[in-house]
């Protein structure tokens, strides 16, 4: 069977961030759930899928979950729901499935979505067996950075305990050697490590980690996640993102913004490579483009950009407000090696309904080579349960136009085909616009290009609704030939 292992704290598990579980010291306070929406990228036969559930530090699965998902359709899987999980519990999981499928988890707060309880979200995709590696890279750790911490969960995939290295560097790529840790974790479980909980690491810390089994051969899969404190919905940013194991010299960004209803943008690239780069990033905003230049990222170390500060980025602000959101273009030297995510938060502002205010999300910036003509988005609701409500942007990763279509999973009349996509060009989507596609529906969504594409996915509450907090995501697609 195809295995995709899902590397979730606070995911798959439930659990309570209060006594009587004094091994959470630290991270952010609440009570956590986890949603896993997987997709079956087979259009012909069903997939059969197992999903095994592991403790944290217990390579024996605690429990095991039987399903069927339709050919080329989608399921997702509410970890309250799932009869005979044991709660509390934190841990991973892993998917195995006898068709390709594609799945992505929400790590979630179980809150009612008041200013007393505001939900907090975030999204992280599953590993892939070939997206895992011996050495991981995660570009935006924190620790009392602005009342805002972080924890990376890393899952061990291989079939025996491995001892993992963790490395830190400051945003100037000093390495804060005296904050080095070392833990051991059994097969197919995971570890989760605070940088609160790391007395070296300075307060104030922002900066970068590596993440190495020291066998040298040991896959791991890791998730990072960093958040704001919430001591009030606007300040419930709960992000995450995949760690990371290969760089490139060139990175695609499907969406940024810059003063859009209350959203801002920023990139955090790291350089993962043993030389010096330059980067050069091409924002494009409207139909003009806007170049951004930095001249040196030493190895190791990360820079960390925010786009209301970019003077390159000033004349956004007189474009009509629909034009403040946009693409980009990372480009390091010939040779060169980095990695990026891509953050979105939102802190009101005049006009801003109420359930954006507090909002921030995070996805990974997208390698060049890996754009094809075909993606698979695991999730994309219209009003699901009458609060959320998704879209998606397909980015032209080529200066040739073509067309596009987009089949929603289970719902032929939303069918999209022919659909223009520009040289360069993006398609935006939101669920709904589409008035051909039921109300509630929460499923996958496949897109068929005549160009390569890249694409990201993003679900929030609607305004209107009334609930309150972190209720954005955004996330990383799969793109399969």
């Amino acid at each position: 069977m195809k295995k995709i292992g899902l590397v979730l704290v606070i995911a798959l598990m439930m659990f309570s961030m209060t006594p009587p579980h004094p091994v959470w010291a630290a991270g952010p306070a609440g009570n956590w759930v986890s949603g896993i929406a997987c997709q079956n990228m087979d259009n012909t036969q069903a997939a059969t899928i197992l999903i095994s559930f592991y403790a944290e530090g217990n390579g024996t699965a605690v429990f095991t979950y039987n399903d069927t998902i339709p050919a080329g359709g989608s399921k997702g899987y509410y970890t309250p729901n799932v009869t005979g999980l044991p709660t509390p519990l934190v841990g991973s999981a892993v998917v195995s499935s006898s068709t390709e499928i594609v799945c992505n988890v929400n790590t979630q707060t179980s809150s009612a979505g008041t200013e007393t309880s505001p939900y907090r979200i975030g999204t992280s995709s599953g590993f892939s067996e070939s997206q895992t590696a011996a050495t991981i890279y995660a570009p935006q750790l924190e620790k009392a950075f602005y009342n805002w911490n972080s924890y990376l969960s890393i899952q061990n995939t291989g079939s025996a305990s491995v001892t993992v290295d963790i490395t830190y560097r400051d945003r100037n790529g000093v390495l804060i050697a005296a904050a080095n840790e070392a833990y051991t974790i059994p097969a197919q479980t995971n570890k989760v490590v605070y940088q609160e909980s790391n007395p070296n690491l300075p307060a104030g810390f922002l900066g970068s980690a590596k993440i190495a089994a020291r066998d040298g051969t040991t896959k791991l899969a890791v998730v990072a996640s960093f958040y704001n404190n919430a001591s009030s919905s606007g300040t419930s940013q709960f992000h995450s993102y995949n760690g990371m194991s290969t760089g490139g010299e060139k990175l695609f960004v499907p969406y940024i913004v810059r003063n859009y209803y209350g959203y801002n943008g920023g990139i955090s690239i790291q350089n993962v490579g043993t030389t010096n780069t330059a980067v050069t990033i091409t924002f494009t905003f409207g139909t003009t483009n806007y170049v951004y230049t930095f001249g040196t990222i030493a190895p190791g170390s990360a820079l960390a950009l925010y786009t209301p500060n970019m003077p390159e980025l000033n004349a956004v602000d007189a474009l009509p407000l629909g034009q403040h959101a946009g693409s980009a273009v990372i480009q390091a030297d010939s040779g060169a090696q980095i990695v990026a995510i891509v953050n979105q938060s939102n802190l009101g502002g005049a006009g801003v309904p109420v359930e954006r205010v507090g909002q921030g999300a995070t996805y990974n910036a997208i390698l060049d080579g890996t754009q094809t003509v075909k993606v698979f988005l695991p999730q994309v609701p219209k009003r699901a349960g009458g609060i959320f409500s998704g879209g998606f942007q397909i980015t032209n990763t080529t200066a040739a136009a073509g067309t596009c279509t987009i089949t929603y999973a289970g719902v032929p009349s939303a069918t999209e085909t022919n659909v223009a996509l520009f040289a360069s060009g993006v398609i935006s989507r939101y669920a709904p616009s589409n008035a051909n596609l039921t109300v509630g529906f929460n499923g996958s969504v496949s897109v068929v290009c005549t160009q390569p594409v890249v694409a990201i996915v993003n679900l929030a509450a609607d305004p209107g609704t009334g609930k309150v907090g972190d209720s954005f995501t955004q996330s990383n697609t799969v793109n399969t030939p």
